[in-house]
């Protein structure tokens, strides 16, 4: 009897907080994929990000510019990113139709979120990106956590092997 494998193309969602290492996370991720021959969409939801190590396929700067968005609502930083993110998300059916578009040449879609964690978690914009990619990929949290800001990582390690 003979099975036959369906590729999947597999969402990773990347949080965590700023400076944890989640750019530096995905941008390892892709060099690794593209050597072993995958293929990786990325996209960068983070619209405060000044430099990326990658090139993303979809980036939230294209569509949002964040210090407009800052000088137009009269914000500061958080609150742009959170209304950047809520103007990016009413428009987040177009990315999800992009990526659907090239389910078959892409192994996975990884996503770059905002440094401020509770922007993206804790928000509508959050809750829209999030249902709408995992309502049509198969799809991973990855919490990115930084060792350097963890007094005891002794206690770390007792924790996850419990």
């Amino acid at each position: 009897m003979s099975e036959t494998y369906e590729r999947k193309t597999v969402a990773i969602i990347v949080v965590g907080m700023a400076g944890s290492g989640k750019t530096s996370f995905i941008q390892r991720f892709n060099s690794a994929s593209h050597a072993k021959k995958m293929r990786t969409y990325i996209l960068n939801i983070d619209p405060a990000t000044t430099k990326l190590p990658y090139i993303p396929n979809i980036d939230i700067r294209d569509t949002v510019n964040f210090k407009k968005v800052m000088k137009d609502y009269n914000l500061g930083p958080n609150g742009a990113i959170l209304t950047a993110a809520n103007l990016f998300a009413t428009r987040f059916d177009q990315v999800i139709s992009l990526c659907e578009r090239r389910r078959n040449e892409i192994d996975f879609i990884v996503v770059d979120t905002p440094g401020q964690i509770e922007i993206f978690t804790w928000s509508a914009s959050g809750t829209i990106i999030t249902e709408a990619i995992a309502s049509r990929f198969e799809t991973f949290l990855f919490y990115i956590l930084s060792l350097i800001h963890i007094s005891e990582p002794t206690r770390l390690r007792r924790i996850s092997y419990a």
